[in-house]
């Protein structure tokens, strides 16, 4: 059985290419959804809830916002 960590990376990895809304309500959806789908799949929600230092939808909201600005970053290229 993978870590709780890694199973949850792989899980982000496929919000990822499914894409997912920015609002705040979606992203406590997504929360309930991986809480659900983590106990589903054998795992504690606490430790769930404790790798996202206590708030999914916030980590899921940090994630997201550093994906973007990745992604921002990678398309600016400097003045020549």
């Amino acid at each position: 059985m993978k870590t709780i960590r890694d199973w949850l990376e792989d899980r982000l990895e496929s919000m990822n290419r499914e894409g997912f809304e920015i609002d705040a309500s979606a992203f406590d959806q997504q929360a309930d959804l991986l809480r659900a789908e983590a106990q589903a799949d054998g795992y504690e929600v606490s430790d769930l809830d404790e790798l996202c230092n206590g708030d999914i939808a916030a980590y899921l909201r940090d994630r997201r916002e550093a994906i973007s600005s990745a992604s921002l970053a990678g398309r600016i290229t400097p003045d020549d």
